[in-house]
């Protein structure tokens, strides 16, 4: 992990040379360029769904005979290019990546197709009560205007959106001050600065987007959306969690969320929801940290009848945890876990290349998640339970559901 040096801008470079296969791995991410940032809701979304055009009609065709694989994506913070391909066509696939940064296809015929397509994904979304139900706790639990809208916008805003405001977002995001490189697979590293050099060197500096931060609404909520033809509960709900990447004893925040809710079977919400009442067939409860904002997010289905109960046992769980702690047995298992599936993170070059990444997002030093295991497995119970109770701001549960109360 260093930098490559570009028109005078230094560009984060993550890589791993790898020679088990053929292969070539290549993301380009544009940090802060996600929906968080766009001028209107789903901006990010329909110049990712640009890309996905090609320059031309036989642009991914000629990549497909290659078998080469090229995709936009967008997300609440960044937007992203992955590419894959054998290493004997990756020159070929930089190529066409080239010209497909420098020569967006905007057209108003294609932005007209893109958007009955977003429209029509829209209407479809709109039966899926998970989506709606996720969708209602992002809008009761942040205030900012950011999240009133899903990632991909909503009707008005899409009918909105214009070639101007594509070219706009093009301008100003997509440069080199915003992107990380990752790269891994069959060629040394040596090549890889020259190709890199050669697939960069022709985009504009830019300027550094700034990093945005968001916080919790001070209200506590509990918002219901009533749909008569859902057959049954779907329950999302959320708590602040007052922590940020780089803290020392982050490592007690991940055994303990592992315990509550992330664990699947043998946690505290899965135990009580699950196996001791039968009211849902899975209950989590995760960490959910982000550079922008840190919370627990969790969800589950259960019968329409019995919404309000389970949402008054996740309220006691939640309680309970707070003020008991977790137990010796708890802990045993939560390490061995966490310890014991390590080498299953690690085991693709893609996967690897991920924790690479996660460990520069969140400021870490490279190699920092295997050195982090020492500090899991040197934990004791007293120092978790400890850690467990100053977050007192994890019993301010804010709830959304989608039910039928018919």
């Amino acid at each position: 992990m260093h930098n490559l040096e570009i028109n005078g801008v230094k560009i984060p470079f993550i890589f791993e040379e790898n020679n088990d296969f053929p292969i070539v791995i290549l993301r380009l991410v544009f940090r802060n360029c996600g929906r968080s940032y766009d001028e209107i809701a789903g901006l990010a979304k329909m110049f990712s769904r640009v890309l996905n055009e090609g320059v031309d009609d036989n642009f991914f065709k000629e990549l497909e005979f290659k078998a080469i694989n090229l995709e936009a994506s967008s997300g609440f913070e960044s937007l992203e290019l992955s590419l894959t391909c054998l290493r004997e066509h990756f020159e070929f696939a930089l190529k066409h990546l080239q010209n497909l940064l420098l020569n967006p296809r905007f057209e108003e015929k294609i932005l007209e197709k893109l958007k009955i397509n977003a429209l029509g994904e829209l209407a479809s979304k709109n039966s899926d009560f998970d989506y709606l139900a996720k969708n209602l706790l992002n809008k009761s639990v942040f205030e900012n205007e950011e999240f009133q809208t899903p990632n991909d916008g909503d009707e008005k805003s899409i009918k909105e959106l214009s070639l101007k405001n594509l070219e706009n977002f093009y301008k100003k995001n997509i440069n080199l001050s915003n992107l990380v490189v990752i790269l891994g697979g069959n060629l040394s590293e040596e090549k890889s600065h020259m190709l890199l050099n050669d697939l960069l060197s022709k985009f504009e500096k830019g300027s550094k987007n700034s990093q945005k931060q968001y916080g919790f609404c001070k209200k506590i909520k509990d918002e219901l959306l009533i749909k008569k033809e859902s057959e049954q509960a779907y329950i999302y709900f959320a708590t602040p969690f007052f922590a940020k990447f780089g803290d020392r004893d982050l490592h007690l925040a991940k055994i303990a969320l592992f315990i509550l809710g992330q664990g699947g079977f043998g946690s505290r919400i899965m135990e009580e929801i699950r196996v001791k009442r039968g009211l849902a067939y899975s209950a989590y409860a995760m960490l959910d940290m982000n550079a922008s904002f840190s919370r627990i997010f969790g969800y589950l289905q259960t019968k329409n009848e019995s919404a309000k109960e389970a949402k008054k046992i996740v309220k006691e769980v939640f309680e309970n945890f707070l003020n008991e702690g977790v137990s010796e047995e708890e802990l045993i298992q939560a390490k061995n876990f966490l310890i014991g599936s390590t080498p299953l993170r690690y085991e693709s070059l893609s996967k690897r290349l991920s924790m690479a990444y996660s460990e520069y997002y969140q400021g870490l030093e490279f190699g920092f998640f295997k050195q982090e295991l020492k500090l899991i497995e040197k934990v004791e119970l007293q120092e978790l339970n400890s850690y467990i109770k100053k977050h007192r701001e994890l019993l301010n549960l804010c709830f959304a559901s989608v039910v039928n109360e018919a």
